[in-house]
């Protein structure tokens, strides 16, 4: 999940918590989802009755819902149309249930999650203002039952705990803390909550239930590694949390995919067996949501940056160029070229090839300023977007700076290797676009290596009649 969403749902737990009535915290609830996910309705549905909704106008009828469970895709409402639907349940079956419904574009896997991860905290929520009139009632019409009232008054102390736990946890997840270090924060808070208990994330790394993984544990292991390991594949295999004795354990997904299996055990000292079937719903669901904003941002990454050097690639590269020069920013490109790096993979191989390619990136990162941007676009080519830049004398220095560092002899393979850099800059003016200003630096990249490699050249428009591109 995003670190955005990741924000928004702690700030949703926040919100219903501080909710006064079941009627406050369910229409919350549904503003805080459909504003989270740009839907145009939603609704909270408990049984026959229409608890809360948004987009149906001042008088909804429940009726509208009649029929919607989980499975649907797509549902029709007046004034909306055919539109692409997501329902979540607030307790273990349909009865209570957040439906969101959204025209134009479906529900990513990460919007579901976050939209199931707030579904589940509103029907612990609800639960707890439902213990809370009760145990009102109960003072008012039997006073002899003091001692039932104590024990509601602990159960609801116990969800207090729980929300307060998991608004912690989501704190720590959107302030951009460690999957590791999350992941035990997730397993030590549920074995607090849990008093005596043990609290372990067991995920499937290699594809094969045979082959599991305790990621993260809090707590004795009493019942014993493989009896938690058992449990984990209990629930992987059945989909659904299941309970053995000691042991409970729930299913933990990254996105839609089965990831591995939130297991507690243990009696916990006073804790009700409901109670610990509320710390396990709430806290697979926390390793579901941690795991899918640390799958996402990784597959993001990957997708915008060099596999070999870590560095921004050619489209992200050209998106941040885009923007500069849409914001009529004064801005510079350099792009270089080594020289001599065939030598280096002929003589040395590709080991040492790509080694020198990671000192190069290395080099021109020192080289560069914060503010600047530095990317590879494969095979010996790179570039750097310097924004904001003073003027030419400032871009020519930064670019000598390069030149410098690449030229000084790297340690590779237990050899000094010598290489250079080749540069060409072209500088942003009105009317310009990304891959113009990245022709022009090329073009005179291309001057300085055919006239004297390993120097620099600016651009200047009589170079596109003078100089053949030649091919890569």
């Amino acid at each position: 999940m995003t670190a955005w969403s990741m924000l928004r749902l702690s700030e949703y737990f926040s919100a219903i918590t501080r909710a006064g009535d079941e009627p406050s915290a369910t229409r919350i609830a549904v503003q805080r989802a459909t504003e989270a996910t740009d839907a145009e309705l939603g609704a909270v549905v408990c049984g026959d009755v229409l608890a809360a909704s948004v987009g149906l106008g001042r008088s909804p009828d429940a009726a509208l819902f009649a029929g919607v469970r989980s499975g649907a895709e797509t549902w029709s409402f007046p004034g909306l149309g055919d539109a692409f639907l997501t329902v979540h349940a607030l307790d273990g079956d349909y009865d209570e249930r957040l439906i969101v419904a959204r025209a134009g574009e479906p529900f990513t896997p990460e919007e579901r999650q976050m939209l199931q991860g707030m579904a589940k905290v509103l029907g612990l929520a609800l639960r707890g203002l439902r213990t809370i009139a009760a145990e009102q009632q109960l003072r008012l019409e039997r006073e002899r039952e003091a001692e039932a009232r104590l024990v509601l008054l602990e159960a609801l102390e116990r969800r207090e705990r729980l929300l307060e736990t998991l608004l912690r946890v989501q704190r720590a997840a959107s302030q951009g803390t460690p999957l590791g270090e999350l992941l035990d924060s997730i397993t030590l808070e549920a074995r607090m909550l849990l008093d005596d208990g043990v609290a372990a994330l067991v995920l499937d790394d290699a594809g094969d239930t045979a082959k599991l993984t305790v990621a993260s544990a809090s707590g004795g292991t009493a019942s014993g590694r493989e009896a938690v390991l058992n449990a984990a594949r209990r629930a992987m295999d059945a989909g659904e949390p299941v309970s053995a004795g000691m042991l409970a354990a729930a299913p933990v997904y990254i996105g839609d995919r089965l990831a591995g299996a939130f297991v507690i055990a243990g009696h916990g000292g006073d804790v009700r067996e409901s109670e610990r079937r509320d710390v396990l719903a709430a806290f697979s669901e926390q390793a579901s949501l941690a795991l899918t904003g640390a799958h996402t941002q990784a597959a993001v990454h990957a997708a915008h940056h060099d596999p070999l050097t870590r560095l921004p690639n050619r489209a992200l590269f050209l998106q941040r160029v885009e923007r500069v020069l849409a914001a009529n920013g004064d801005a510079a490109l350099l792009y270089l070229d080594l020289d001599l790096f065939k030598q280096v993979n002929d003589t040395l191989g590709h080991t040492a090839g790509d080694e020198l390619l990671r000192g190069v990136a290395d080099r021109i990162q020192a080289s560069v300023r914060d503010t600047d941007m530095a990317a590879r676009f494969g095979g010996d080519e790179f570039a750097v977007l310097l924004e904001p830049i003073a003027g030419e004398k400032e871009a020519w220095e930064i670019a000598q700076r390069v030149i410098g560092a690449i030229g000084e002899p790297f340690e590779i393979a237990g050899r000094s290797v010598l290489t250079r850099a080749s540069v060409g800059i072209a500088y942003s003016s009105p009317g310009r676009t990304a891959e113009g200003l990245l022709e022009e630096a090329d073009l005179a990249m291309y001057r300085a290596k055919k006239t004297m490699p390993g120097t620099c050249r600016e651009f200047d428009p009589r170079m596109r009649t003078e100089l053949l591109r030649p091919a890569c």
